[in-house]
């Protein structure tokens, strides 16, 4: 089942709007973006093997919760 907002801060806590909307787009599932934040955190594969993951869709997300936050134009 992929994520909607609520299970997003539920997991990260509170969070850019916009880097929520872009973890959403991913089609992740809960497990996923929980193992993404592992990985950010420096642990790596913290879930049993039996937990099905989609590597590509966990580099994603870590990815976007790595990203640094963008510059804005002040123009």
């Amino acid at each position: 089942m992929t994520l909607a907002h609520q299970d997003v801060i539920a997991i990260l806590g509170h969070y850019d709007d916009i880097r929520v909307v872009e973890i959403i787009e991913t089609g992740a599932t809960g497990p996923e973006l929980v193992e993404a934040k592992r990985w950010l955190a420096g642990e790596r594969r913290t879930l049993g093997e039996d937990q099905p993951l989609r590597p590509a869709i966990v580099n994603e997300l870590y990815e976007i919760l790595s990203a640094e936050d963008p510059e804005w134009d002040e123009a």
